[in-house]
């Protein structure tokens, strides 16, 4: 029937009139009637109140959307709905809120207003300072850790420099900014442990979800504790990272049992086990490697599935130990000389004086120490450059021993040879070390250095003595059978302690794409399939141009997951146990006499030492930040 009756429109102003209960929506089109509005029109189409500057004698303005403002009490602060946007609703409020204020004309609005902005204002930028106070504090806390300085350097030294540096270059208002930094020893102990949480955390939750082989090893600080460290191989994205992992004290005794238990313990509290441990390097000391209550045997019962490194770095220290009598002697001497004037402070500068006077290239000698594998070349380096020197001091010393074996021209010949040999194997030494060493490229110089004696054994009979240029030409007939043999002997070591030096059982490692890389008996059926389906995709083998090792296997993972899971395990292997030796080295920095009693040794460490960072500004948003009073 209501087609039936006229309709009159319904106006904007007909909606600013009604009553206090009115909460009809505004049309889009005053002046059009409701009837030929479409039936399918959205909320979108109808519009909003909008607020009028009349608003401010209610005490009222807007905030929100401008499409869609929502009345603010300037007084109480409270929000109304849109809906409220007119005269009688906010008058309603205001009177029954704030009658006291009835009479009050405009400008005391806008002076509350005002007010309000510049309050907010300031605490707004209180805040900020507060949150990068925070920040700051985290970052020089990690500058801190990486450098193994103590605590209190942070408030004695660092603070003061920079205090000093931001008054002269920015003003004293930057000056004061500086100063709401939190500094103090305990707030940057705190930061350091916020940190190492944090990464610890991070590590974890990776190493869930992925294997790694583990690099462990114990020894004692300066206050007598027994720690020991662990650093973990693992593939993080596209690549493999090498990651502290802890550093634990040994309460008690140090067997294998105990490093056992305790890194179980540890690996437990994570929810990880020993199955996802795919290898084990360690010094080769007893209770490590010892075959029924070693630590790695432990480990093997387990995961029986485990591979065993031996350093690298150690046993090649042990070949070159391996010298001959008369060799031998000459070392002993060499060490009895030096130590006669190092382990006495006047003939040390004596012996400094004699070095000034003669214009010597060195003006001391360097102490042996069976622990430092480099020492002993070194050593025998510095003595050859200084024999005359030597030979002047201890003729005037009267030390008629030393003076006899340094005016014999064969006993030099034989220090110059050791000079010489011993200069090649810290050669390969040094090259053992650093970081990303894997069994492929420790393999490769250790094969590279026996290759090398055979050619120096060939050369040297053949009177060629060109890789030894220390060794007299006048002594080469004598020096012939002596060299020869220790050669020899050298080579039998080596034999004795890399018994399974073999680089080709890896060359499928290195290059899936080579014919002879293919022809190997240490993989199953189902690996070898893979390997001769991935050497056949020549796109993959572009690819493997381009590309790292790791990240080109890490790649092939999805597509062929048994050979790929293959190549990681042997690229996951640590092949020397060079990571321990440097935190061991750190951990001499970090806790020396003065820091003795330090309790954070754990968390300095991993914060000093790991590859994966900490997540800065996710730890300060879950802390309050607070600014330095």
């Amino acid at each position: 029937m209501d087609k039936f009756f006229a309709k009159k429109p319904r106006l904007e102003s007909d909606d600013i009139n009604d009553n206090f209960g009115d909460d009809e929506e505004i049309q889009d089109s005053p002046n059009t009637s409701s009837s030929s509005k479409p039936l399918n029109s959205s909320k979108n189409s109808k519009v909003r109140r909008q607020y009028s500057e009349s608003y401010l004698s209610y005490g009222f303005t807007w905030s929100g959307d401008k499409d869609c403002p929502l009345p603010n009490c300037i007084v109480c602060g409270e929000k109304l709905s849109n809906a409220a946007m007119v005269p009688s609703k906010l008058k309603r409020h205001f009177i029954s809120k704030h009658q006291h204020l009835q009479g009050k004309s405009n400008e005391y609005f806008k002076r509350l207003i005002s007010q309000q902005t510049q309050q907010a204002t300031r605490f707004e930028k209180k805040v900020k300072v507060s949150k990068k106070a925070q920040q700051a504090s985290y970052q020089v806390a990690e500058i801190i850790a990486q450098q193994m300085k103590a605590h209190t350097i942070a408030e004695s030294l660092i603070l003061p420099a920079c205090l000093a540096v931001v008054k002269t270059m920015l003003g004293d208002e930057a000056e004061l900014e500086i100063k709401k930094i939190p500094f103090s020893d305990d707030t940057i102990k705190r930061r350091i442990q916020d940190m190492s949480n944090d990464i610890e955390e991070n590590v974890m939750n990776k190493l869930r979800t992925c294997e790694f082989a583990l690099q462990v090893d114990e020894s004692t600080d300066i206050s007598g504790k027994e720690q020991l460290l662990g650093f973990i191989r693992f593939v993080n994205e596209d690549k493999i990272v090498e990651q502290f992992l802890c550093c634990k004290e040994l309460l008690g005794t140090t067997r294998g049992q105990d490093v056992f238990d305790l890194l179980t313990e540890y690996l437990g509290r994570f929810g990880l086990s020993w199955k996802s441990c795919v290898g084990i390097c360690t010094d080769g000391a007893p209770s490590m490697t010892g075959s029924v209550k070693g630590f790695v045997s432990l480990v093997k019962k387990e995961n029986p599935n485990l591979m065993t490194t031996h350093c690298f770095i150690h046993r090649e220290a042990l070949v070159a130990k391996t010298l001959k009598d008369e060799l031998k002697l000459v070392l002993d001497q060499v060490i009895k000389m030096v130590n006669y004037i190092k382990s006495r402070p006047l003939k040390s500068r004596l012996f400094k004086q004699l070095c000034i006077a003669m214009e010597s290239k060195h003006l001391c000698l360097i102490l042996h120490t069976e622990v430092r594998w480099l020492s002993r070349g070194k050593v025998l380096s510095r003595v050859f450059e200084l024999k005359d020197e030597m030979l002047a001091f201890f003729r005037n010393e009267k030390m008629s021993d030393f003076y006899d074996c340094l005016d014999n021209e064969f006993w030099c010949a034989k220090l110059a040879y050791m000079a010489d040999i011993f200069q090649h194997l810290n050669v390969v030494n040094t090259g053992l070390q650093g970081r990303n060493e894997n069994l492929l490229s420790s393999t490769d110089k250790l094969v590279s250095l026996q290759r090398k004696m055979n050619i120096w054994k060939s050369r040297i009979t053949d009177g060629n003595f060109e890789m030894f240029p220390l060794v007299p030409k006048k002594f080469i007939k004598e020096m012939t059978p002596l060299i020869y043999d220790h050669l020899n002997t050298l080579g039998e070591r080596i034999d004795h302690y890399f018994p399974s030096l073999s680089p080709e059982h890896y060359d499928w490692v290195r290059d899936p794409f080579a014919q002879t890389a293919r022809k190997t008996n240490i993989l199953t059926l189902k690996e070898e399939e893979e390997l001769a389906e991935l050497s056949s995709d020549r796109s993959l083998k572009l690819k493997h141009a381009e590309m790292f090792l790791d990240a080109f296997w890490i790649m092939t993972e999805m597509e062929h997951p048994n050979i790929a899971k293959k190549a990681l395990h042997i690229l996951l292997q640590f092949s020397t146990s060079y990571l321990c030796e440097l935190g061991f080295s750190t951990l001499t920095n970090m806790k020396y006499k003065k820091r003795e009693k330090l309790k954070c040794v754990e968390e300095e460490m991993r914060v000093c030492l790991s590859e994966i960072r900490p997540r800065i500004e996710e730890i300060c948003r879950s802390h309050q930040a607070q600014i330095s009073h």
